[in-house]
């Protein structure tokens, strides 16, 4: 796996003061996912039950690190024909698989590829401001370099009613360690207003503050 060290901020003691902290990261590979494939990926995390509520026909939605592009096809298809799914990645693999299942289901045309850097998700230059009315990372802020940065961008894209779903893997994302994402996402200038169940993940379900 890829590595690199992400900086946060962390309570501790009893006067509840900050403290940084600096974590070890591992990214993810498209190699990786494979064995993880999308059959059983929907069986797992039931995405229905939850993108439902949150997609909806004719949105513009963002798929912030759509991997191997399973949750960019099911909201391409929950978008419907007038919709569109921005999915952005900064491994040009992933992208690739990404393009071919969406040629395959036949919503191309509603999917628009993005390839960012590991710190910078294009936002100004290629993701539309203020025009995103939902966004989705999916296993994915934990292995940002600079997570106060990754979330501000995230912030900017959304419309000022839009919505974004953080998850983040249980398996591999303990309690401190989300309770600290979510702070860096709020300190971002994202409110947090529910908790929805997603599958084998932490999930966090924000507004812009």
């Amino acid at each position: 796996m890829g590595e690199h060290i992400s900086r946060g901020r962390a309570r501790s003691g009893h006067n509840d003061s900050e403290v940084e902290y600096m974590e070890k990261v591992f990214v993810a590979k498209w190699y990786h996912l494979l064995v993880y494939p999308d059959w059983f990926r929907r069986l797992h995390q039931r995405p229905g039950r939850f993108l439902g509520e949150l997609v909806k026909v004719g949105m513009t939605v963002a798929d912030i690190g759509c991997g191997l592009g399973f949750y960019t096809i099911e909201m391409a298809r929950l978008v419907g024909q007038n919709g569109r799914v921005i999915a952005i990645d900064f491994q040009a693999q992933m992208l690739r698989v990404t393009a071919r299942k969406a040629r395959k289901a036949g919503v191309a045309e509603r999917v628009e590829i993005i390839e960012c850097t590991q710190d910078n998700l294009m936002v100004s230059e290629r993701t539309p401001l203020g025009q995103v009315d939902f966004a989705l990372s999916m296993w994915v802020a934990h292995e940002a370099p600079d997570r106060e940065r990754f979330f501000g961008q995230i912030r900017r894209m959304l419309k000022s009613e839009g919505r974004y779903l953080l998850a983040e893997p249980k398996f591999h994302v303990g309690k401190q360690l989300y309770r600290a994402i979510c702070s860096d996402a709020e300190r971002a200038g994202l409110k947090r207003i529910s908790e929805p169940a997603v599958g084998a993940s932490r999930a966090a379900l924000f507004v812009v503050a």
